[in-house]
């Protein structure tokens, strides 16, 4: 299986020395020697201008004189992307290119030569018409992208896509890359055990993720992603490895439909009239039509870069601090961070509007500039303040969770496929104690008890979407294709309809089969 891996490395601009300290002791220095002592192992990396030039400042060389070395083996491809991960789509196209332009020359400074990136990663995998048009002006010949940006959300995974620009799409296998990533595999055998049914199918993997999930975030688990890598079951490839495949990949073309790396099929659903997409949706963390934070932070952004846009002298020393001040206040965190579902920092929100603020102070306009930016600032918190004070924050986190405090899952499914569930969760909890992995066992049957009991609707995260991380469904054998000796004691005792053999069968014999529902 081919099997391409891009890491995403980003730190913002204002990241604490301590944190940075831990994540590069933690997960960056770990990962990038250890794909050095592997020769095999290969890896597409996407590393912003600005955490490039942390690293050096900070005294962390090592990153950045080990990629270079693995990019000189010919095991690291390194990717163009946004300097400060502003969220492109949302930024007049000056400003895309102007990120875009700064972040080539920060890391060109770095890493010389070995930057001549051939792809592009748009920061939160973020991708729009006017993305697609800039990147292919700029000479990009590829750009990942979310599972969801196709039409139907389901790429094939035995040909290769082109966007009308001519830029090659590959597209993020969100199965795949959540097995890597979430530690429900505790190694590449397991790894490849989860997925065989998609091994017939699929002729290549694209699993992207970032890079602080490997060490920093789940600690010691590049151990897992480097067991990947040198497993010959997998050929880990770079992009020319997709392209130029000696069976060589048929290329369709597709029309990409605006998302992120975090959007769910729902956000492309009719609106209410059904009369059109809500594409509006499709950027909802960054700028939710309904959140009047969002609506004041861009308003306040808009406000700011039209002031620098207009600044006259622009060889002057306050407009090029003002106008660096800028880039770096453009960074997504801080509208992902108002966004409430469930993403949310106080701390945050104000970082991101005084940073605004600070840059029209900085053009010193006069005061009715600085009165405004002061008014926008001073509206922002005012509301960000009661959010947090009232108990909103805490009131809409709940809302925006899938199930919290509502029906259980067995009042909100047909019984053959909350059964079904059964099923699945009694086969991942066995196969668990079989590898000795007892921790993992107790949690599926704690899943299991859950539903059966009805308190599923406590977990924020509910048990059936982390079944998902792991399996796809149905994985075994249908309901119906069971026996009655077959179901377990245990399963029988926590599923539905299901009391005695006579029950059983008739049940089978009598009842309508279901398709199964859109929210298993």
């Amino acid at each position: 299986m081919k099997l391409l891996t891009l890491l995403h490395f980003y730190q913002p601009y204002n990241q604490q020395d301590d944190i940075l300290m831990r994540i590069v002791n933690e997960c960056y220095l770990p990962l990038t020697r250890g794909l050095l002592k592997n020769p095999r192992a290969k890896v597409v990396v996407n590393i912003n201008g600005v955490l490039s030039r942390m690293l050096v400042d900070k005294g962390y060389g090592e990153v950045i004189d080990n990629l270079k070395l693995l990019v000189a083996r010919g095991q690291v491809e390194l990717t163009g992307s946004a300097m400060y991960h502003a969220f492109l789509p949302l930024l007049p196209d000056a400003e895309i290119d102007r990120q875009i332009s700064v972040n080539t020359e920060v890391n060109k400074i770095y890493f010389g030569e070995s930057f001549n990136p051939k792809g592009f990663f748009s920061p939160e995998m973020a991708v729009s018409p006017n993305i697609l048009r800039i990147i292919s002006s700029k000479g990009y010949k590829w750009i990942p992208a979310s599972n969801l940006s196709y039409p139907d959300g389901n790429p094939a995974y035995d040909c290769l896509y082109k966007t009308s620009e001519g830029t090659a799409v590959l597209f993020r296998d969100k199965r795949v890359s959540a097995l890597m990533l979430s530690g429900v595999c505790k190694d590449a055998v397991s790894f490849i055990k989860e997925t065989t049914d998609l091994h017939e199918k699929d002729k290549y993997w694209v699993a992207i993720m970032d890079a602080e999930t490997f060490g920093h975030h789940r600690i010691g688990h590049e151990n897992f992603l480097f067991d990947v890598l040198s497993n010959e079951f997998f050929e880990p490839v770079l992009f020319d490895g997709l392209v130029k495949a000696p069976e060589g990949f048929m290329t369709k073309d597709v029309e990409l439909r605006p998302s992120t790396w975090t959007n769910e099929e729902q956000d492309f659903w009719l609106d209410k009239e059904h009369t059109q997409a809500t594409s509006s949706r499709s950027f909802i963390l960054w700028r939710d039509p309904e959140n009047p934070i969002h609506q004041q932070q861009w308003e306040l952004t808009n406000y700011v870069i039209h002031l620098v846009s207009a600044f006259e002298d622009k060889n002057s020393s306050k407009y090029l601090q003002a106008r660096e001040m800028l880039d770096m206040a453009l960074a997504s965190d801080q509208f992902w961070w108002a966004s409430a579902k469930p993403w949310w920092s106080l701390e945050m929100v104000e970082q991101g509007a005084y940073q605004l603020k600070q840059v029209v102070i900085t053009l010193s306009l006069g005061d009715e500039s600085m009165k405004k930016a002061e008014l926008m600032y001073r509206k922002i918190l005012d509301l960000a303040f009661d959010w947090q004070r009232s108990g909103y924050i805490r009131k809409r986190h709940l809302e925006n969770s899938s199930t919290f405090m509502q029906k259980p899952f067995s009042k909100r499914t047909h019984a053959e496929w909350y059964n079904q569930i059964i099923l699945e969760f009694e086969d991942e909890m066995k196969k668990a104690a079989e590898t000795r992995d007892f921790e993992k066992a107790i949690k599926w049957r704690d899943a299991i008890l859950k539903l059966s009991q009805g308190t599923d609707i406590y977990d924020v995260l509910h048990v059936v979407n982390e079944l998902w991380t792991a399996r796809n469904i149905p994985s075994v054998k249908p309901l119906f294709s069971h026996n009655w000796e077959e179901i377990s004691e245990f399963a029988k005792k926590n599923m539905l309809n299901i009391t005695t053999e006579e029950a059983f069968e008739e049940w089978k014999r009598t009842g309508k089969r279901v398709e199964p529902p859109v929210d298993l």
